[in-house]
């Protein structure tokens, strides 16, 4: 009987080994986590809610270094399919999917109901260390030893410390000579100058604009949450994904989107000749409007602008504490159009270990399954021809 070795009990390892025990015969299954329970990150996604998909997939809210690999996977699975095949019952609010339960538990109930039940083993506080090049794999963690006919990659990454904090994950791939992307935070806060304190936990809806060299990067509109280190939201995470190390960036804010420059220079010119006291009262929420009043702007045009691009200096990303994913990791070019080590036979990687992000909104996690089913299909396939 073969011998399977999935590292990683997170979305992507989990529903990996559901499939292979339901694709293939004649083998053993076993999950190796380092943490104490399965699926911690999962419990935490969409603030509990699970957001599983989105109904745009279009490979421009991805990036990696082989997009078309990550289209053709992505755009090859049915999340809706798949999570009924499993007994989760989904419904788009929107764009995005979540569990009709509301409730990422559902999601981690599900998974690990199919996986005990098909007699997938688990094995807890297992932190693989090393993989020893041969066939069977040797396959060494900090309390065992162990063969494996077949090893597969998913041990995620260290953001939001919820797959562990241990770097060895990566250590275990650059130990294999296997081209690492450096990792870095994406989706994630950023640190700003000025750190405007007074306004926190103000909630801001507008467009958004990464600047660097006052040229725009990348735009978003949605939802800015002034902190006392900086500024959030997830329009910010978004951004945040566009950011390159040792580059000088500016966040543009436009508290009116709604307006273009023009109509709103005439709102305020009018504005001004009525000669309201605390000018900015009923425009903005009204911490925005007593720091605005302390600017003491003195023309139609400073209003105008500070209004339409209000800047700040980006000194930062917060850290990997605080991401929801990072941005790098086993580079593409290492893998087949199977997402099998082309140094390694039998050895797989799939999820977020891999150099593959996708923006907020259920892209992460439907790249999480869509590259488990991708590699289970090759698997069986394999299978078949192996046991024809």
């Amino acid at each position: 009987m073969q011998k399977i070795l999935i590292v990683g009990a997170g979305a992507s390892g989990v529903y990996l080994s559901v499939l292979l025990k339901q694709k293939l015969y004649d083998c053993d299954v076993i999950v190796l986590e380092q943490n104490t329970a399965p699926l911690k990150k999962v419990l935490a996604t969409g603030n509990g809610r699970c957001n599983l998909s989105n109904k745009d997939m279009s490979i421009d809210y991805y990036q990696s270094d082989n997009n078309q690999l990550v289209e053709e996977i992505i755009s090859s699975f049915d999340m809706v399919q798949a999570m009924n095949d499993l007994g989760l019952y989904c419904i788009y609010q929107g764009n995005l999917l979540y569990p009709k339960s509301e409730q990422a538990l559902s999601v981690k109930q599900i998974l690990m109901q199919r996986a005990e039940e098909l007699g997938v083993l688990f094995l807890y506080e297992q932190e693989v260390l090393k993989i020893e090049k041969g066939y069977p794999y040797i396959v060494k963690t900090n309390q065992q030893q162990l063969k494996a006919d077949y090893v597969i990659f998913a041990m995620g990454s260290e953001a939001g410390r919820l797959s562990g904090t241990q770097l060895s994950r990566y250590q275990i791939l650059r130990k294999l000579h296997l081209n690492v992307v450096e990792p870095r935070p994406a989706l994630t806060q950023f640190f700003t100058q000025p750190v405007l304190k007074s306004l926190k936990g103000v909630r801001v809806k507008g467009t958004f604009t990464l600047l660097e060299k006052g040229k725009c990067v990348h735009q978003e509109k949605g939802e800015l949450l002034f902190t006392d280190y900086g500024v959030s939201g997830i329009a910010i995470m978004q951004l945040s994904a566009f950011c390159k190390p040792l580059h000088d960036y500016e966040l543009s804010i436009d508290f009116f989107d709604e307006e273009d420059a023009k109509k709103l220079y005439e709102y305020i010119e009018l504005r001004r000749k009525k000669g309201y006291n605390h000018f900015y009262d009923g425009l903005l929420n009204s911490k925005i409007s007593l720091y605005f009043e302390k600017q003491a702007l003195n023309s139609t045009q400073e209003i105008v602008s500070m209004l339409k691009d209000f800047r700040l200096h980006i000194t930062g990303l917060r850290s990997y504490e605080s991401a929801q994913v990072m941005k790098g990791g086993l580079s593409l070019n290492e893998l087949d159009h199977n997402l099998e080590l082309k140094k390694y036979p039998h050895i797989y990687a799939i999820g977020e270990i891999l150099n593959v992000i996708g923006l907020c909104g259920g892209y992460n996690l439907h790249f999480a399954f869509a590259s488990a089913s991708h590699v289970a299909k090759a698997l069986e396939r394999e299978w078949n021809v192996t046991n024809s």
